[in-house]
């Protein structure tokens, strides 16, 4: 932790990034002014320059990327699987150095990562941060199947994976070993997600981690040399990326995977933060719409809470006389928990109480899984199945372990709360103030206790609804002669003020404006939910 020298670097590169993609170019402008101005007036003259060059840099390509992007697009390239939503598909398509999404209602069978797609779509402006500025809602025309090595590898794992493992599993080890959830099901999403286990539901930061430690430990084991050590990981590294793919999800999981391995076992060298910060700058000059991903943000803030928590943790926590392991386990999850939870609140406006508990039943496992998995994966290209069928069943077990703790919790009160970002901060604050004033037992002991007693009046949440028949209209005005069985209505009209509330014909049919409001989840009760927080 001694090297910060490019945290505010990384902080401002991040910032005026994302003001840029807000529309902000001015005050993107003031705030690397006023940043710069703040190290000269602190005598940081070295400072003043690396801040001032990088967030030039920074906004500056993100204007030129947002000038030059064109307002619509009818072919791109399929940046990362399709993604289900309550009025048909998503999908994200690259083209002209931007991202652009796109729903549709009907998505045909054989897209994925690295497909070439056309599509006939109405454009209108997006509310959500991009370097684009538009979302698209329309048809697929045409499209060509994606092709490859990574489309080969994966093809022939999910093969054997779907002949070999029963249903609990084929959906976590495609995802935790090779990132490809296209085995999961809403359902089995929306369980891990619930649980706090959307990171090992597809490739993390630690499935990264985890990769190169094994490689670095088996260079030690044969005697090679520290150099050779870091180059064998380096390979490593991109072999396991051009086996998975370059998805903006895959990028953060390799940048976090790599400084988690530096916390490890060289960060006398490189130390961890230092690699973070040159990881957030390359990102987000690489990809200016990494700024505004809650995605991004996530595997940042529970990168550098793993790294700059743990260590106090596990050391408050050394008078439970627990088992270090168990110790050390319960000591990553509350740091990680601790920085994302805010976020998650901020994104979906829930956060789950058990996710802390599960990341711990489920952390002997997940080493295992990703390292038999890939060796799996290698032998699955072979002509002959039963070694990879063989390892797989190897392995069945630990997924089997995964999905039912994650089953099992779910169905726990309290799992899942609304809860706002100030209240997640106040909350986690006095835990954290517990523990670190050297009282863990009374710590818990007050968390079960008013766990207990939220939960005897405890209301389950209503489940999402699976909307089938969708009625479509251009505008809200045509909304007219309902079909009978109709379950929503969606309006693809894109103008207007985003909604600050669920809407409902006065039947009780919820109305969704997906290029307006965004993506919305309709739940049993009527009452509806948007992507982003604002109800």
């Amino acid at each position: 932790m001694r090297e910060l020298r490019l945290v505010p670097s990384a902080l401002t590169v991040w910032a005026v990034a994302l003001l840029v993609l807000c529309g902000y170019l001015p005050v993107a402008a003031i705030a690397l002014l006023i940043a710069t101005a703040g190290m000269v007036i602190f005598k940081q003259f070295g400072q003043a320059i690396l801040v001032s060059a990088l967030g030039l840099v920074s906004m500056l390509v993100t204007h030129v990327r947002m000038q030059r992007a064109p307002d619509e697009i009818s072919m791109g390239k399929v940046t990362m699987s399709p993604t289900e939503t309550s009025s048909g598909c998503l999908i994200r398509l690259h083209a002209e150095g931007a991202t652009y999404p796109v729903f549709v209602e009907e998505l045909p069978e054989g897209i994925d990562t690295g497909s070439i797609v056309e599509v006939n779509a109405r454009w209108s402006e997006s509310k959500s941060p991009s370097v684009s500025g538009v979302i698209g809602n329309g048809t697929v025309a045409e499209f060509s199947e994606a092709d490859g090595i990574a489309v080969r590898v994966s093809d022939n794992f999910r093969e054997a994976v779907q002949a070999s493992v029963g249903e609990a599993s084929q959906g976590l080890i495609p995802g935790m070993v090779l990132g490809d959830t296209s085995l999961q099901d809403t359902a089995q999403q929306e369980l891990f997600i619930d649980t706090g286990l959307s990171h090992l539901s597809a490739v993390s930061g630690a499935n990264v981690a985890i990769v190169l430690t094994a490689f670095f430990l088996l260079c030690r084991w044969v005697g090679l040399g520290p150099r050779v050590q870091v180059i064998s990981a380096a390979v490593a590294l991109l072999g396991f990326v051009v086996l998975v793919g370059t998805e903006p999800s895959v990028l953060r999981a390799g940048v976090a995977g790599v400084v988690g391995l530096l916390a490890v076992v060289n960060s006398s060298r490189a130390e961890p933060i230092h690699s973070l910060c040159i990881g957030v700058i390359g990102l987000i000059v690489w990809d200016s719409d990494m700024a505004a991903s809650f995605g991004f943000a996530l595997s940042c803030a529970a990168t550098a809470s793993i790294v700059v928590l743990t260590p106090m943790m596990h050391r408050v926590l050394a008078p439970l006389n627990w088992p270090d392991v168990l110790s050390r386990a319960l000591a990553v999850a509350i740091a990680a928990d601790f920085a994302t939870m805010p976020i998650v609140a901020l994104m979906a406006g829930e956060v789950s109480l058990v996710s802390v508990l599960v990341n711990v039943l489920v952390a002997p496992v997940s080493a295992p899984i990703t390292i038999v998995g890939l060796i799996a994966a290698g032998l699955a290209q072979l002509p002959i199945d039963a070694p990879a069928i063989l390892l797989l069943k190897l392995i069945e077990p630990c997924t089997w372990w995964i999905y039912h703790v994650a089953a099992g919790a779910q169905q726990l009160p309290l799992a899942v709360i609304a809860a706002s970002p100030i209240a997640v901060l106040l909350a986690y604050g006095w835990i954290i103030a517990g523990l670190v004033c050297g009282h863990p037992r009374k710590t818990f002991a007050a968390i079960a206790g008013l766990l207990i007693i939220f939960g005897v009046n405890f209301q389950p949440r209503p489940q999402p609804l699976e909307i089938k028949q969708v009625h479509t209209v251009n505008r809200e005005e045509d909304i007219d002669n309902v079909p009978a069985g109709t379950q929503a209505i969606v309006v693809l009209d894109g103008e207007g003020q985003k909604s600050t509330r669920g809407i409902q014909t006065p039947d009780g049919i919820p109305v969704l404006f997906p290029n307006r409001d965004g993506e919305v989840t309709v739940y049993s009760d009527g009452t509806q939910h948007a992507a982003d927080g604002r109800f």
